[in-house]
Protein backbone atom coordinates (compact mmCIF):
# COMPACT_ATOMS: atom_id res chain seq x y z
CA UNK A 1 0.00 0.00 0.00
CA UNK A 2 1.18 3.55 -0.62
CA UNK A 3 3.03 5.32 2.17
CA UNK A 4 0.72 8.32 1.96
CA UNK A 5 -2.85 8.10 3.22
CA UNK A 6 -5.50 8.52 0.55
CA UNK A 7 -8.37 10.97 0.88
CA UNK A 8 -10.82 8.49 2.39
CA UNK A 9 -8.27 7.49 5.04
CA UNK A 10 -7.50 11.11 5.83
CA UNK A 11 -11.22 11.81 6.25
CA UNK A 12 -11.62 8.93 8.71
CA UNK A 13 -8.65 10.21 10.72
CA UNK A 14 -10.17 13.69 10.77
CA UNK A 15 -13.52 12.28 11.92
CA UNK A 16 -11.78 10.47 14.80
CA UNK A 17 -9.94 13.66 15.71
CA UNK A 18 -13.25 15.52 15.91
CA UNK A 19 -14.39 12.87 18.38
CA UNK A 20 -11.65 13.96 20.77
CA UNK A 21 -8.69 11.80 19.79
CA UNK A 22 -5.31 13.38 19.14
CA UNK A 23 -4.33 13.83 15.51
CA UNK A 24 -1.45 11.39 15.77
CA UNK A 25 -3.59 8.70 17.44
CA UNK A 26 -6.36 9.20 14.87
CA UNK A 27 -3.91 8.71 12.02
CA UNK A 28 -2.30 5.71 13.69
CA UNK A 29 -5.69 4.07 14.25
CA UNK A 30 -6.49 4.27 10.55
CA UNK A 31 -3.00 3.11 9.61
CA UNK A 32 -3.21 0.07 11.87
CA UNK A 33 -6.68 -0.79 10.53
CA UNK A 34 -5.61 -0.61 6.89
CA UNK A 35 -1.94 -1.65 7.03
CA UNK A 36 -2.12 -4.12 9.93
CA UNK A 37 1.48 -3.55 11.07
CA UNK A 38 2.75 -5.95 13.74
CA UNK A 39 6.24 -5.05 14.99
CA UNK A 40 8.17 -4.41 18.20
CA UNK A 41 7.23 -0.95 19.44
CA UNK A 42 10.56 0.67 18.56
CA UNK A 43 10.32 -0.65 15.00
CA UNK A 44 6.66 0.34 14.71
CA UNK A 45 7.55 3.90 15.67
CA UNK A 46 9.98 4.15 12.76
CA UNK A 47 7.59 2.46 10.32
CA UNK A 48 4.65 4.79 11.00
CA UNK A 49 6.76 7.96 10.79
CA UNK A 50 6.26 7.89 7.02
CA UNK A 51 2.62 8.92 7.50
CA UNK A 52 1.48 12.53 7.76
CA UNK A 53 0.89 13.45 11.40
CA UNK A 54 3.30 10.82 12.72
CA UNK A 55 6.60 12.18 11.40
CA UNK A 56 7.84 12.94 14.92
CA UNK A 57 9.05 9.89 16.83
CA UNK A 58 7.68 11.43 20.04
CA UNK A 59 4.23 11.87 18.45
CA UNK A 60 4.32 8.29 17.19
CA UNK A 61 5.13 6.97 20.68
CA UNK A 62 2.35 9.07 22.26
CA UNK A 63 -0.09 7.80 19.63
CA UNK A 64 0.87 4.19 20.41
CA UNK A 65 0.34 4.78 24.14
CA UNK A 66 -3.02 6.45 23.52
CA UNK A 67 -4.28 3.54 21.43
CA UNK A 68 -2.93 1.03 23.96
CA UNK A 69 -4.87 2.85 26.71
CA UNK A 70 -8.00 2.79 24.55
CA UNK A 71 -7.56 -0.90 23.89
CA UNK A 72 -7.39 -0.37 20.13
CA UNK A 73 -3.94 -1.92 19.82
CA UNK A 74 -2.28 -4.51 22.00
CA UNK A 75 1.08 -6.06 22.74
CA UNK A 76 1.63 -9.79 22.68
CA UNK A 77 4.66 -12.03 22.93
CA UNK A 78 5.84 -13.94 19.89
CA UNK A 79 9.01 -16.07 19.85
CA UNK A 80 10.56 -14.05 22.66
CA UNK A 81 9.63 -10.68 21.11
CA UNK A 82 6.82 -8.34 22.15
CA UNK A 83 4.83 -7.20 19.14
CA UNK A 84 2.55 -4.18 18.98
CA UNK A 85 -0.43 -4.71 16.68
CA UNK A 86 -4.12 -3.95 16.19
CA UNK A 87 -6.76 -5.73 18.23
CA UNK A 88 -8.92 -8.10 16.16
CA UNK A 89 -11.97 -5.81 16.36
CA UNK A 90 -10.23 -2.52 15.60
CA UNK A 91 -12.39 -1.77 12.57
CA UNK A 92 -15.55 -2.34 14.62
CA UNK A 93 -14.20 -0.13 17.43
CA UNK A 94 -13.60 2.70 14.97
CA UNK A 95 -17.12 2.22 13.59
CA UNK A 96 -18.60 2.42 17.08
CA UNK A 97 -16.61 5.55 17.87
CA UNK A 98 -17.89 7.25 14.70
CA UNK A 99 -21.38 5.78 14.84
CA UNK A 100 -21.20 4.39 11.30
CA UNK A 101 -21.80 0.62 10.88
CA UNK A 102 -20.48 0.73 7.31
CA UNK A 103 -16.95 1.67 8.34
CA UNK A 104 -15.61 -1.91 8.88
CA UNK A 105 -16.32 -2.79 5.25
CA UNK A 106 -14.88 0.55 4.14
CA UNK A 107 -11.67 -0.03 6.07
CA UNK A 108 -11.40 -3.59 4.80
CA UNK A 109 -11.70 -2.35 1.22
CA UNK A 110 -8.92 0.17 1.86
CA UNK A 111 -6.54 -2.49 3.07
CA UNK A 112 -4.04 -3.44 0.37
CA UNK A 113 -3.02 -7.06 0.47
CA UNK A 114 -0.70 -8.39 -2.24
CA UNK A 115 -1.26 -12.04 -1.31
CA UNK A 116 -4.30 -12.58 -3.59
CA UNK A 117 -2.29 -11.07 -6.44
CA UNK A 118 0.49 -13.68 -6.21
CA UNK A 119 -0.63 -17.07 -7.50
CA UNK A 120 1.18 -20.34 -8.09
CA UNK A 121 -0.77 -21.64 -11.07
CA UNK A 122 0.92 -25.02 -11.19
CA UNK A 123 3.06 -27.06 -13.54
CA UNK A 124 3.40 -25.73 -17.08
CA UNK A 125 1.80 -28.91 -18.44
CA UNK A 126 -1.37 -28.38 -16.40
CA UNK A 127 -4.53 -27.48 -18.28
CA UNK A 128 -5.27 -24.53 -16.01
CA UNK A 129 -1.97 -22.87 -16.97
CA UNK A 130 -2.86 -23.04 -20.65
CA UNK A 131 -6.44 -21.78 -20.33
CA UNK A 132 -5.59 -18.95 -17.95
CA UNK A 133 -2.76 -17.89 -20.30
CA UNK A 134 -5.25 -17.54 -23.14
CA UNK A 135 -7.60 -15.58 -20.88
CA UNK A 136 -4.74 -13.30 -19.88
CA UNK A 137 -3.91 -12.56 -23.52
CA UNK A 138 -7.57 -11.81 -24.24
CA UNK A 139 -7.64 -9.28 -21.39
CA UNK A 140 -4.81 -7.13 -22.83
CA UNK A 141 -5.71 -3.50 -23.44
CA UNK A 142 -2.33 -1.87 -24.04
CA UNK A 143 0.62 -4.21 -24.52
CA UNK A 144 1.67 -7.86 -24.56
CA UNK A 145 5.34 -8.82 -24.12
CA UNK A 146 6.15 -12.40 -25.15
CA UNK A 147 9.74 -13.66 -24.87
CA UNK A 148 10.00 -17.20 -26.26
CA UNK A 149 12.91 -19.45 -27.17
CA UNK A 150 11.50 -21.32 -30.16
CA UNK A 151 7.80 -21.72 -29.47
CA UNK A 152 5.76 -22.32 -32.64
CA UNK A 153 2.94 -19.91 -33.53
CA UNK A 154 0.04 -22.04 -32.30
CA UNK A 155 -3.24 -21.29 -34.05
CA UNK A 156 -5.18 -20.24 -30.94
CA UNK A 157 -2.38 -18.02 -29.67
CA UNK A 158 -2.03 -16.34 -33.05
CA UNK A 159 -5.78 -15.81 -33.34
CA UNK A 160 -5.95 -14.06 -29.95
CA UNK A 161 -2.87 -11.94 -30.64
CA UNK A 162 -4.27 -10.85 -33.99
CA UNK A 163 -7.56 -9.91 -32.34
CA UNK A 164 -5.80 -7.84 -29.70
CA UNK A 165 -3.61 -6.22 -32.35
CA UNK A 166 -6.76 -5.25 -34.26
CA UNK A 167 -7.96 -3.60 -31.05
CA UNK A 168 -4.80 -1.48 -30.95
CA UNK A 169 -2.80 -3.55 -28.46
CA UNK A 170 0.95 -3.45 -29.01
CA UNK A 171 2.46 -6.94 -29.17
CA UNK A 172 6.20 -7.50 -28.80
CA UNK A 173 7.40 -11.02 -29.57
CA UNK A 174 11.03 -11.77 -28.70
CA UNK A 175 12.50 -15.00 -30.09
CA UNK A 176 15.99 -16.49 -29.83
CA UNK A 177 18.29 -16.63 -32.85
CA UNK A 178 18.67 -20.18 -34.26
CA UNK A 179 22.28 -20.45 -33.08
CA UNK A 180 21.23 -19.88 -29.48
CA UNK A 181 18.36 -22.36 -29.77
CA UNK A 182 20.80 -24.93 -31.17
CA UNK A 183 23.20 -24.29 -28.29
CA UNK A 184 20.49 -24.85 -25.68
CA UNK A 185 18.30 -27.47 -27.31
CA UNK A 186 20.57 -29.29 -29.75
CA UNK A 187 21.66 -28.84 -33.35
CA UNK A 188 18.48 -30.42 -34.72
CA UNK A 189 16.55 -27.40 -33.44
CA UNK A 190 18.51 -24.90 -35.55
CA UNK A 191 16.50 -25.33 -38.74
CA UNK A 192 13.25 -25.77 -36.79
CA UNK A 193 13.90 -22.49 -35.00
CA UNK A 194 14.56 -20.69 -38.29
CA UNK A 195 11.29 -22.03 -39.70
CA UNK A 196 9.32 -20.91 -36.65
CA UNK A 197 10.82 -17.43 -36.78
CA UNK A 198 9.69 -17.14 -40.38
CA UNK A 199 6.21 -18.38 -39.42
CA UNK A 200 5.86 -15.82 -36.63
CA UNK A 201 6.86 -13.02 -38.99
CA UNK A 202 4.46 -14.18 -41.68
CA UNK A 203 1.56 -14.46 -39.25
CA UNK A 204 1.81 -10.79 -38.29
CA UNK A 205 3.25 -9.21 -41.39
CA UNK A 206 -0.04 -7.37 -41.90
CA UNK A 207 -0.32 -6.05 -38.33
CA UNK A 208 1.43 -2.74 -37.65
CA UNK A 209 1.13 -3.07 -33.86
CA UNK A 210 2.89 -6.45 -33.76
CA UNK A 211 6.66 -6.68 -33.96
CA UNK A 212 8.91 -9.74 -33.92
CA UNK A 213 12.55 -9.43 -32.93
CA UNK A 214 15.46 -11.79 -32.33
CA UNK A 215 17.81 -12.02 -29.38
CA UNK A 216 21.26 -13.60 -29.36
CA UNK A 217 21.80 -13.09 -25.62
CA UNK A 218 21.58 -16.08 -23.30
CA UNK A 219 20.92 -13.81 -20.34
CA UNK A 220 18.05 -12.08 -22.09
CA UNK A 221 16.44 -15.35 -23.12
CA UNK A 222 16.34 -16.54 -19.53
CA UNK A 223 12.95 -14.80 -19.66
CA UNK A 224 11.71 -17.24 -22.29
CA UNK A 225 8.13 -18.46 -21.77
CA UNK A 226 7.34 -15.68 -19.33
CA UNK A 227 4.81 -13.02 -20.31
CA UNK A 228 3.71 -9.52 -19.35
CA UNK A 229 0.32 -7.95 -20.07
CA UNK A 230 -0.34 -4.21 -19.81
CA UNK A 231 2.66 -3.78 -17.52
CA UNK A 232 0.48 -4.93 -14.65
CA UNK A 233 0.41 -8.73 -14.76
CA UNK A 234 3.51 -10.87 -15.19
CA UNK A 235 3.82 -14.62 -15.40
CA UNK A 236 7.13 -16.28 -14.60
CA UNK A 237 7.88 -19.78 -15.80
CA UNK A 238 10.21 -21.05 -13.06
CA UNK A 239 12.73 -23.49 -14.55
CA UNK A 240 16.41 -23.79 -15.47
CA UNK A 241 16.56 -22.58 -19.09
CA UNK A 242 20.06 -24.01 -19.55
CA UNK A 243 19.14 -27.60 -18.77
CA UNK A 244 15.33 -27.85 -18.71
CA UNK A 245 12.54 -27.35 -21.22
CA UNK A 246 10.06 -24.62 -20.42
CA UNK A 247 7.27 -27.20 -20.06
CA UNK A 248 9.12 -28.66 -17.07
CA UNK A 249 8.64 -25.42 -15.14
CA UNK A 250 6.07 -24.08 -12.70
CA UNK A 251 4.04 -20.99 -13.58
CA UNK A 252 3.73 -18.17 -11.03
CA UNK A 253 1.61 -15.08 -11.68
CA UNK A 254 2.10 -11.64 -10.15
CA UNK A 255 -0.66 -9.07 -10.48
CA UNK A 256 -0.84 -5.38 -9.63
CA UNK A 257 -3.58 -4.27 -7.23
CA UNK A 258 -5.07 -0.84 -7.75
CA UNK A 259 -2.39 1.84 -7.50
CA UNK A 260 0.50 -0.56 -6.88
CA UNK A 261 3.09 -2.18 -9.15
CA UNK A 262 5.00 -4.99 -7.36
CA UNK A 263 8.77 -5.13 -7.71
CA UNK A 264 8.75 -8.37 -9.73
CA UNK A 265 6.39 -6.80 -12.26
CA UNK A 266 8.69 -3.78 -12.61
CA UNK A 267 11.73 -6.08 -12.80
CA UNK A 268 10.31 -8.09 -15.69
CA UNK A 269 9.40 -4.98 -17.64
CA UNK A 270 12.85 -3.44 -17.17
CA UNK A 271 14.69 -6.62 -18.17
CA UNK A 272 12.41 -7.20 -21.16
CA UNK A 273 12.76 -3.61 -22.37
CA UNK A 274 16.56 -3.86 -22.15
CA UNK A 275 16.50 -7.16 -24.04
CA UNK A 276 14.22 -5.62 -26.66
CA UNK A 277 16.61 -2.72 -27.17
CA UNK A 278 19.45 -5.18 -27.77
CA UNK A 279 17.45 -7.34 -30.17
CA UNK A 280 17.28 -7.11 -33.96
CA UNK A 281 14.63 -7.47 -36.61
CA UNK A 282 14.57 -10.83 -38.44
CA UNK A 283 14.18 -9.05 -41.78
CA UNK A 284 16.97 -9.00 -44.35
CA UNK A 285 19.59 -6.33 -43.81
CA UNK A 286 18.66 -5.79 -40.17
CA UNK A 287 21.97 -7.12 -38.87
CA UNK A 288 23.95 -4.95 -41.27
CA UNK A 289 21.91 -1.88 -40.38
CA UNK A 290 22.32 -2.56 -36.64
CA UNK A 291 26.07 -2.98 -37.12
CA UNK A 292 26.37 0.30 -39.01
CA UNK A 293 24.12 2.10 -36.54
CA UNK A 294 26.11 0.97 -33.52
CA UNK A 295 29.55 1.67 -34.96
CA UNK A 296 28.88 4.84 -36.98
CA UNK A 297 31.08 6.93 -34.66
CA UNK A 298 33.99 4.59 -35.32
CA UNK A 299 33.52 4.74 -39.11
CA UNK A 300 33.19 8.52 -39.02
CA UNK A 301 36.33 8.81 -36.88
CA UNK A 302 38.31 6.67 -39.32
CA UNK A 303 36.97 8.60 -42.31
CA UNK A 304 37.78 11.99 -40.78
CA UNK A 305 41.30 11.01 -39.73
CA UNK A 306 41.92 9.44 -43.14
CA UNK A 307 40.78 12.68 -44.79
CA UNK A 308 43.37 14.54 -42.71
CA UNK A 309 46.12 12.94 -44.82
CA UNK A 310 44.61 14.06 -48.10
CA UNK A 311 46.68 16.99 -49.38
CA UNK A 312 44.44 20.05 -49.30
CA UNK A 313 45.53 23.67 -49.63
CA UNK A 314 44.03 24.70 -46.29
CA UNK A 315 46.00 25.95 -43.31
CA UNK A 316 46.21 23.41 -40.48
CA UNK A 317 43.96 21.01 -42.43
CA UNK A 318 45.45 17.85 -40.90
CA UNK A 319 45.42 19.22 -37.34
CA UNK A 320 41.79 20.33 -37.61
CA UNK A 321 40.54 16.98 -38.91
CA UNK A 322 42.62 14.93 -36.50
CA UNK A 323 41.26 17.02 -33.63
CA UNK A 324 37.72 16.63 -34.96
CA UNK A 325 38.16 12.88 -35.37
CA UNK A 326 39.56 12.58 -31.86
CA UNK A 327 36.57 14.47 -30.51
CA UNK A 328 34.26 11.90 -32.08
CA UNK A 329 36.36 8.85 -31.27
CA UNK A 330 37.20 9.58 -27.61
CA UNK A 331 33.59 9.43 -26.30
CA UNK A 332 33.01 6.31 -28.40
CA UNK A 333 35.97 4.58 -26.74
CA UNK A 334 34.75 5.61 -23.28
CA UNK A 335 31.28 4.22 -24.06
CA UNK A 336 32.36 0.96 -25.67
CA UNK A 337 35.41 0.02 -23.58
CA UNK A 338 33.40 -1.35 -20.60
CA UNK A 339 31.19 -3.37 -22.96
CA UNK A 340 34.23 -4.76 -24.75
CA UNK A 341 35.82 -5.66 -21.41
CA UNK A 342 32.70 -7.54 -20.28
CA UNK A 343 32.49 -9.36 -23.62
CA UNK A 344 36.13 -10.48 -23.40
CA UNK A 345 35.66 -11.65 -19.81
CA UNK A 346 32.57 -13.62 -20.73
CA UNK A 347 34.38 -15.18 -23.70
CA UNK A 348 37.33 -16.20 -21.52
CA UNK A 349 35.03 -17.79 -18.93
CA UNK A 350 33.26 -19.81 -21.60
Amino acid sequence: MAAALDRSEVKLAQDLQRKGMSRSASVLAVVMATRAHARPEAELVEIVRQYSGLESAADARRAIQELLTRGWIQQTGSYGTTLTHQVPKLRELIATELGDPGIPDQLLAMRANLEPHVRVLGAMKDEVVYHTFMDLLRSAQQEICLPMLATPPYDETVRILRERADAGVRVRILLAVPSLVAKWRGETMRSISATRIRQWVEQFDDRDTVEVRLSSSQEDMELATCVSVDGGVVRYDIYDPYSQRSLEGVMVEFGSPQGLVPNLVRLFQRVFDDAWDRSISPRRGAIVWRFLKRWWKLWLTIAVIAAAFIPVDVDNWAEILIGFGGGIGAPFIVEEAPKAYRTVRKWRVQ
